[in-house]
C-alpha cells in the first residue's frame, strides 16, 4: 500500500474586513444595523454563519430587505446576541461592534 507523501499546507487566511473598515481580527460582525434616510432601520447579514442562523430562526425575513422599526431591530439583534452573534452599529459619527 502506498501512502501520500505530500504535506498539508493550510492556506493563510486574512481578515479582508479589517483592511476595509479598521475592525480588528476577532471583532468581525455577523450583522450590520444602519439607519435609512426614511427613518427606518436596516439589518444586513454580513457573515455566512449569520445567514444560516437567519434562515433557521427568521425565515420570514430572508426575502425582505430587512427594514424595520427600532424596537423590532433591537428585539431581533438581542436574540442574535444571545446566540453569540456580533452586530456592527453604523451611527452618524462612528461605527461600533457590539
Amino acid at each position: 500500500m502506498q501512502h501520500a507523501t505530500t504535506e498539508a499546507h493550510p492556506r493563510v487566511t486574512t481578515n479582508l474586513y479589517e483592511v476595509r473598515s479598521g475592525i480588528p481580527e476577532g471583532k468581525v460582525p455577523d450583522f450590520r444595523l444602519q439607519k435609512n434616510e426614511d427613518g427606518g432601520w436596516q439589518v444586513q447579514v454580513v457573515s455566512a454563519r449569520a445567514s444560516y442562523w437567519l434562515r433557521a430562526n427568521y425565515v420570514e425575513l430572508c426575502d425582505e430587505s430587512n427594514r424595520m422599526d427600532l424596537p423590532a431591530a433591537n428585539a431581533f439583534l438581542r436574540n442574535a446576541r444571545k446566540d453569540g452573534f456580533r452586530t456592527e452599529y453604523v451611527g452618524p459619527n462612528a461605527t461600533a461592534v457590539i
